[in-house]
């Protein structure tokens, strides 16, 4: 794993534990979009938390999201290919370990 990887890795991490203890505990799947808009210095970011099993609960983001979520930005942003938009879904597993993907849109 190359050293960039190697620091994004632990962030995405954060991202997912982060959504996994914003969510309620009978949740057993999460979805977070965060859409990240940069004007001059100024970076703003819009994130939405849904359930693909359709719960009915809303969930905000908590403080360790947005604060994962815009240190993993700034790892971006060291590399040169900031992200606009940021998709992470995390499941749990059978046996009660969880799973996360993330998808990231240029």
């Amino acid at each position: 794993m190359d050293e960039w990887l190697e620091r994004q890795a632990p962030l995405d991490a954060a991202v997912a534990n982060a959504l996994i203890a914003a969510t309620p505990e009978w949740w057993k799947a999460a979805r977070l979009v965060a859409d990240r808009e940069q004007e001059g210095s100024h970076e703003r970011m819009t994130i939405v938390i849904t359930s693909p099993d359709g719960q009915p609960e809303p969930v905000s983001p908590t403080e360790e999201i947005y604060a994962s979520l815009y240190a993993l930005a700034d790892l971006f942003r060291e590399r040169g290919s900031i992200w606009r938009s940021a998709s992470y879904a995390v499941s749990q597993e059978q046996d009660g370990d969880w799973k996360y993907s993330v998808q990231f849109t240029y």
